[in-house]
């Protein structure tokens, strides 16, 4: 049973390494992709949580604050992401992007008292050094600059949600978080150039009902079977799935100073998800 859980993980990790050419193929600005993308993926993640908890426990919200701050922060980070996604390449964006995780444990050791240990210090270290590298430096073009912004909102969308799962059910704050995306990206609908194509249509409901929707289910699925822990470690292998289909569908390749940055911040995160094994075994 083991290696189901791992095959969902490597099937979630893979749909989600796509994910980039979904947002450059819609044609979309990236605040209408998002908002497409959960307004399609709310109603099958809707029913993942009401099937795993019930409709009561979907509608108990106190304490409502996290799961609403959850919901900003993933539009938000989504937002950001895609627009990254549009003016520079892939592997810089998912790269920078994988940051967040690290950033999430640095909030969590200032507001929830956290303590840091050696793992965490040696974390933000290597994920700072990794950002640094793959964007070429301090001096970032917009393109990093942005995939920064995503990644720090990324980060508090973690915090937040550690927050929110203390008191509600995973599938539940990943439900009402795609909802209350809904509502913070619909001005992009309003105020932004864009219009539809046939592609594009079909685009933005590939990446709600199997970017989002599907592979949340073979994420929470393959939970059943192994560890958050390494799913955690396996998730960074979005990175790679990620820069190997921008190489064949966009001929983007990768530089050095990339695949260095991106070598930096996944054993940042590899350090990360065996600090909270080792805490959780103890």
């Amino acid at each position: 049973m083991k290696l189901k859980g791992f095959l969902e993980m490597i099937g979630a990790t893979s749909i989600w390494g796509s994910v980039p050419l979904m947002g450059i193929w819609s044609g979309l600005p990236s605040g209408v992709f998002v908002f497409f993308r959960v307004l399609f993926a709310f109603p099958f993640v809707f029913y993942l949580a009401v099937r795993q908890d019930s409709l009561k426990g979907f509608f108990k919200l106190k304490p409502f604050w996290p799961l609403f701050l959850s919901g900003v922060m993933l539009g938000v980070n989504w937002v950001f992401f895609f627009w990254a996604i549009a003016v520079t390449d892939v592997a810089t964006v998912v790269t920078i992007y994988y940051a967040g995780p690290v950033v999430s444990i640095l909030l969590a050791s200032i507001f929830l008292d956290e303590k840091m240990n050696l793992f965490t210090i040696a974390s933000i270290v290597l994920a700072f050094a990794g950002v640094v590298v793959s964007s070429g430096g301090l001096n970032m073009d917009r393109g990093a600059f942005v995939a920064l912004l995503a990644a720090v909102s990324y980060g508090f969308l973690g915090f937040f949600s550690k927050i929110s799962t203390a008191h509600h059910r995973a599938i539940t704050v990943t439900a009402w978080q795609v909802l209350i995306a809904v509502f913070i990206t619909f001005p992009f609908v309003l105020f932004s150039d864009w219009h539809f194509t046939t592609a594009g249509l079909f685009i933005t409901l590939i990446a709600g009902v199997v970017h989002t929707a599907l592979a949340l289910f073979l994420w929470y699925d393959a939970l059943n079977f192994i560890s958050v822990s390494f799913a955690s470690i396996l998730q960074y292998l979005d990175i790679v799935f990620a820069v190997i289909l921008a190489f064949f569908f966009l001929s983007q390749v990768p530089s050095a100073r990339q695949v260095v940055g991106a070598l930096l911040i996944v054993v940042a995160g590899v350090l990360t998800s065996l600090n909270e094994l080792k805490e959780n075994s103890v």
